[in-house]
């Protein structure tokens, strides 16, 4: 009797015997019936195979099965080491990293610019060089503000003696005209100072000269502005550490951060977070968010754009939510997917 239903034939139900005359009609009725029973009992297995989680659930059956046929010492010892390695996940704390892609960010840099216009007379310092704050990194020709500081310092000396001579023979309206005339030149006495020490080019930060060949600029005319220099502050670097979404509720700012660079292999650098971004950016096919580590540089080792991975501080934590964080994630993202609760 051939068994098949709407989905298709699935097998043949046989009977035999020595009599050729052993089947009444009654009987195929009954075999008609029976063909139909073990044809829907078939395809109900075909199907139970198919449910979701049959394979994961088989599996454990068949060790509940082989565990209840151990000997009772050997299931108490293996429900000990269960129950040890349960309490060692939830009750025993464990340093939680996160981490991610480093990247040095251009550090903090100083733009040396004249405030006065002039010939670049001469340049003190070279590229790569350490330059104190407030030190004089070039000088431009001066002579005409030399010679403009004279003329009103002597406009200003003579000014004040005839308000003396005038203040002496008690002439007062004469002293008083000397001495409105003797404060213009007193103001412009100090303005032409202020524009000779302009000509002496200083950093105004502690760092590194960056321009390469900045002595070639010797006799060139540099306007109001125009760039002479650039000086880098390295005694402190800036490095941004690329964080999964999911990281960033765990990290914080003043948390304790360890990168380390390809350029130095064997060398950890420590720091702090200053900021967590609160703005993603595209990486990849990922979006992620920057966690900014300040880290001292008293070597001047770390250069911009260095590259390496970094690791952020995330408190303690239970031992099983530091190993199984990532592995519930995923179980619960799969979770969400098929159910929606």
């Amino acid at each position: 009797m051939p068994l098949f239903d709407d989905l298709g034939r699935i097998g043949t139900l046989a009977f035999e015997s020595s009599d050729p005359e052993f089947l009444s009609a009654a009987h195929f009725e009954m075999i008609r019936v029976l063909a139909s029973q073990v044809t829907v009992a078939v395809r109900n297995a075909e199907m139970y195979k198919e449910v979701p989680f049959i394979g994961v659930l088989e599996p454990i059956l068949n060790r509940k099965k082989r565990f209840l046929a151990l000997e009772k010492g050997r299931r108490i010892s293996r429900l000990a080491i269960a129950g040890a390695v349960a309490l060692f996940l939830v009750a025993v704390p464990l340093p939680m990293r996160v981490d991610g892609e480093a990247a040095v960010t251009p550090l903090h840099t100083a733009q040396i610019q004249p405030e006065v216009e002039g010939v670049v007379r001469q340049v003190y310092v070279r590229e790569g060089q350490h330059v104190r704050r407030g030190q004089v990194l070039a000088d431009l020709e001066d002579w005409e503000y030399r010679a403009a500081l004279d003329k009103a310092q002597a406009r200003y000396q003579t000014t004040m003696a005839e308000m003396n001579r005038a203040l002496a023979a008690n002439d007062g309206s004469i002293a008083g005209m000397k001495r409105n005339e003797a404060d213009f030149w007193g103001a412009e006495l100090q303005r032409d100072r202020d524009r000779l020490d302009h000509t002496h080019l200083r950093s105004p930060i502690d760092g590194l000269v960056a321009t390469p060949h900045i002595e070639d600029v010797v006799g060139k005319h540099l306007g109001a502005g125009d760039r002479l220099a650039e000086v880098v502050d390295s005694s402190a670097v800036t490095i941004d550490v690329a964080l999964d979404e999911d990281d960033v509720p765990l990290t914080h700012p003043d948390a304790s951060a360890s990168v380390k660079l390809d350029g130095f292999p064997a060398r950890t650098f420590k720091g702090r977070v200053v900021v967590v971004s609160p703005q993603s950016q595209a990486q990849g096919d990922r979006r992620v968010f920057f966690a900014r580590i300040e880290i001292p540089n008293p070597q001047n080792l770390i250069r911009t754009d260095m590259r390496g991975r970094g690791k952020v501080f995330a408190g303690w934590h239970p031992a099983g939510f530091v190993l199984l964080r990532g592995p519930a994630l995923w179980l619960w993202s799969k979770l969400w997917s098929w159910f929606g609760f």
